[in-house]
């Protein structure tokens, strides 16, 4: 499958900073600077693109204002990279409000989640899928998350919704890597994109486009490392960047958001402030997120020879 996109993409976090009125208590309000500030690093660290908004973004926490800021505050500070914004709710008028939103603020695509809590038949996720397409001219990176979403799908049904103008790329949190396959069946030129993260070695060496990441939050220049070795076809070094990278996907996958930014606020200073109904990470999953941060900084890991090269060229 012919692709036009390809690489490393980070599903960003939403830096909160919280303060105390008062009049209405504790409130957050978005950390415009390290919103900022990370997304330079993903940049510098060889990350193709930052999604903004979604899951690991707190997205369905935002309003529409800080949603708008967000993007205005990724694209300030993205180089080279594309700023992705999720615009996927359960309401096609809704999304297609959010995407006109992110296309007036600079984005440079759109995520789309399927539908989740109305249940609609394929029929009336197509349609959706199509109002959301024809309401915009930015690329379209339709997100699978059966998990997330219980909205179930064949890998056929995914692949009629590439048909649809815009649709540029599958984002699959599948963790049958063999959807790699399936999506021969995919229009030419549309990416696939590996969500699901304790496999992305496996749908990476059977033909994914991409990596769709929440750890490289944490660890950009490992998840890009694993993208490389790849791209290089070097199966044993993949799968030890994969081993690496194992402490940190177990821990997020069992206590999500929460566990990058108690991470992060270790590295870069984030405060670990979510908005409910998620919450901080208890004292037993605190612990658990220092021996990740040890275990991953003991050993470097090897690096993979496309880096070198580009290294190498860029001397």
């Amino acid at each position: 499958m012919g692709s036009a996109f390809s690489g490393v993409v980070t599903s960003l976090i939403t830096p909160f900073k919280s303060d105390f009125d008062s009049d209405v208590g504790l409130f957050t309000e978005v950390d415009m600077f390290r919103v900022a500030a990370l997304t330079r690093w993903q940049a510098r660290s060889g990350v193709s693109a930052v999604a903004v908004a979604g899951w690991a973004g707190e997205g369905s926490n935002l309003s529409r204002a800080e949603r708008i800021e967000v993007i205005e505050a990724a694209v300030s500070a993205k180089g080279r990279m594309s700023i992705l914004a999720h615009v996927g709710t359960p309401s096609t008028a809704a999304s297609i409000a959010l995407a006109y939103d992110a296309e007036r603020t600079g984005a440079d695509g759109l995520v789309l989640v399927m539908p989740f809590y109305n249940k609609p038949s394929f029929a009336g996720i197509r349609a959706h899928v199509q109002a959301v397409a024809s309401a915009t001219e930015l690329p379209l990176f339709l997100e699978f998350d059966e998990a997330a979403t219980k909205v179930h799908l064949s890998s056929c049904q995914m692949a009629e919704l590439t048909e649809i103008a815009n649709v540029a790329a599958i984002i699959d949190h599948s963790a049958n890597p063999l959807h790699v396959e399936c999506m021969a069946r995919a229009r030419d030129g549309v990416a696939f994109l590996a969500g699901h993260e304790p496999t992305a070695a496996a749908s990476g060496l059977l033909g994914a486009d991409g990596l769709f990441s929440a750890v490289a939050n944490v660890a950009p220049t490992l998840v890009v490392g694993l993208w490389d070795a790849i791209r290089g076809n070097d199966g044993a070094l993949a799968r030890e960047f994969q081993s690496r990278l194992r402490p940190l996907v177990d821990l997020v996958e069992a206590e999500g958001v929460a566990a990058l930014k108690e991470l992060l606020h270790e590295s870069v200073g984030c405060e670990t402030t979510v908005r409910l109904p998620l919450h901080t990470l208890c004292r037993d999953a605190r612990r658990q997120a220092a021996c990740v941060r040890d275990t991953m900084e003991a050993i470097p890991p090897r690096v993979p020879m496309l880096h070198v090269a580009g290294l190498e060229a860029a001397r």
